[in-house]
């Protein structure tokens, strides 16, 4: 009997735990105002798929905990740190529709010159790049909410400024991921982001092109 309530009591444990920890993107206010009811399912939905491949790497129960850790395992890895794999992971985005694709990304396929080792590659056709689009919805939220958070307002900045997601940003975020909830819905979405974004480097990208094209 006693290890039958033990067991029970585990359960309810871990329930609690995670039931804290469910997100809903509807409790931030400024999701529902700058986005429509579809485009919010698409966001779920690119939260679940992420919030899988962080939960399954991690040996803590806390989506929290899980998603810190993932972030340092970046932050001490000495190669580069791709973590889904490309076909997989833009056969997720293709299953997303266009509403909740363009609300967030964009695909840039070409490339004038690549310059890689000693050889110089020019007018690349159909090589996908993911790409935060600098002028989207989620832009549109992220100066909303960096009217009171200057993260978010610098990162909104920035993206307006230079039209793409820069190096610095994309570092000072895994190594200061300690200073983010990610259960609060503004950061679990821009971690997500984040990590979709993560694309495999350009030569193994030339290297899969050049097979094809071969």
């Amino acid at each position: 009997m006693k290890v039958i309530l033990i067991i029970v009591y585990a359960l309810l444990v871990s329930s609690h735990i995670f039931c804290q920890e469910n997100l809903d993107l509807r409790d931030d206010v400024l999701i529902t105002s700058t986005f429509t009811e579809r485009e919010i399912e698409g966001l779920e939905s690119m939260i679940q798929y992420v919030d899988n491949k962080v939960t399954q790497e991690s040996i803590d129960p806390s989506i929290n905990k899980a998603y810190h850790l993932f972030f340092e395992k970046i932050s001490k890895s000495k190669e580069y740190f791709d973590p889904f794999g490309e076909t997989e992971k833009y056969q997720f985005l293709n299953s997303l529709d266009s509403v909740q694709f363009s609300a967030v990304w964009k695909f840039e396929t070409d490339i004038q010159v690549l310059n890689t080792g000693d050889t110089i590659y020019r007018n690349l056709k159909n090589i996908p790049q993911l790409v935060i689009k600098p002028f989207s919805k989620y832009m549109d939220y992220l100066k909303e909410v960096g009217k009171e958070d200057s993260y978010f307002e610098a990162l909104q900045k920035n993206f307006t400024t230079i039209g793409s997601f820069s190096l610095d940003d994309f570092v000072w975020f895994f190594k200061n991921h300690s200073t983010f909830n990610f259960t609060i819905p503004k950061n679990r979405l821009w971690a997500v982001i984040y990590i979709l974004r993560m694309e495999e480097t350009m030569d193994k990208k030339l290297e899969r092109y050049l097979n094809i094209k071969n």
